[in-house]
């Protein structure tokens, strides 16, 4: 989110400068913050994480890159649920796997059936990515579609990699459902967390792995050998944000909530067609259709929309559904609305509307 870091945790970082804690943190990432993270995660999710299965990775998304690199070997499959996020495809593509998309529809509320993932898995199927809540459609899973997952995944011996990066982004007092919470499939499952969009620190690169012990000494030796673990002034900072997140998140959270409602509402008065408001996350994937455009192509319609209006939504061409776009309501409300009128302004001057 468009949003600075609050204030407590810049003032711990700050602090660890004057106090010279800049020093080689420990690989897996300082005990306290590791402490503190499980502690999280086991309060607010109903989980059973001990110390020994976290570690503090560089950021969410090379926590899913080290992820992957331990588990994926050539020709292996991993099942990706369109729309997508758009890394996960060429990270699995890294390492030899061969991404494996399992197709959704606004129908369906962009959700697979269990059907739908069974239909997909062959003898090479390793793993299942889970993006919840999912970038870019803000879908949320509920309790019985994440467990019925959660068996599949056992069924068929899959490792369920689970993507929870906007877990304090849920709107409407909606509750949060993490794979985490299900410790009857804790063997399988690797949850992905950060701090990017919970605490606003998205700059600061701080994530976190949770999973196995075994597994954890693996990405330990990874980390080890590649990055030697997360800057420690990151962490301090880090440490500070999590001891402070029942207060830090609700205001965030608040914050995007008006944001995205007052995204919703411009667009509504504006276009013809209405958008419903998404249950989470920091965008809405809007069908193509909804702009008064026929076509299909969401590249070329960004590109027409940025070179003509200065105004830059992404493609769904890049999260694997084309014919939508992702807008972001993340930033400054006064920007998002003046993009809104700008893109309006342009279709009505085209004829469109």
């Amino acid at each position: 989110p468009m949003m600075d870091t609050p204030q407590v945790i810049k003032d711990a970082a700050i602090n660890s400068l004057q106090e010279n804690r800049t020093h080689y943190p420990p690989v897996a990432g300082l005990a306290e913050l590791r402490k503190v993270a499980t502690s999280w995660m086991n309060t607010e999710f109903d989980a059973d994480y001990n110390e020994d299965e976290v570690i503090v990775s560089s950021g969410g998304k090379f926590g899913i890159y080290l992820t992957l690199q331990s588990i994926i070997q050539p020709k292996d499959e991993v099942l990706i649920i369109s729309p997508y996020w758009v890394s996960y495809p060429d990270m699995v593509k890294i390492f030899g796997g061969e991404p494996k998309i399992v197709k959704t529809s606004e129908k369906n509320g962009w959700k697979p059936s269990v059907n739908d993932l069974q239909n997909s898995v062959s003898k090479q199927t390793k793993m299942l990515i889970l993006n919840n809540a999912s970038n870019p459609t803000g879908v949320l899973y509920t309790k019985e579609e994440i467990q019925n997952i959660l068996e599949f995944a056992r069924k068929n011996k899959l490792v369920v990699l689970s993507d929870e990066v906007y877990s304090g982004l849920v709107y409407d007092g909606k509750k949060y459902i993490s794979c985490a919470s299900f410790s009857d499939y804790k063997d399988n499952v690797i949850v992905i967390q950060s701090c990017s969009k919970n605490l606003a620190m998205t700059g600061w690169r701080i994530g976190f792995v949770f999973g196995p012990k075994q597994f954890i000494k693996v990405l330990i030796s990874l980390t080890s050998q590649s990055t030697s673990g997360v800057t420690s002034i990151s962490q301090y900072a880090a440490l500070a944000g999590l001891q402070n997140i029942e207060k830090i998140v609700p205001l965030i959270n608040k914050e995007m909530q008006k944001r995205r409602d007052g995204f919703v509402s411009t667009f509504n008065t504006l276009f013809t067609t209405k958008i419903n408001p998404p249950a989470s996350a920091l965008y809405c994937f809007v069908p193509m259709s909804a702009f008064g455009v026929k076509e299909t192509d969401s590249i070329k319609f960004c590109e027409n929309i940025l070179q003509k209006s200065n105004v830059a939504i992404v493609p769904g061409a890049a999260f694997g559904q084309d014919g939508y776009v992702r807008c972001s309501f993340g930033g400054d409300e006064n920007e998002v609305s003046a993009g809104l009128r700008a893109l309006f302004a342009i279709h009505c001057k085209e004829g469109r509307m």
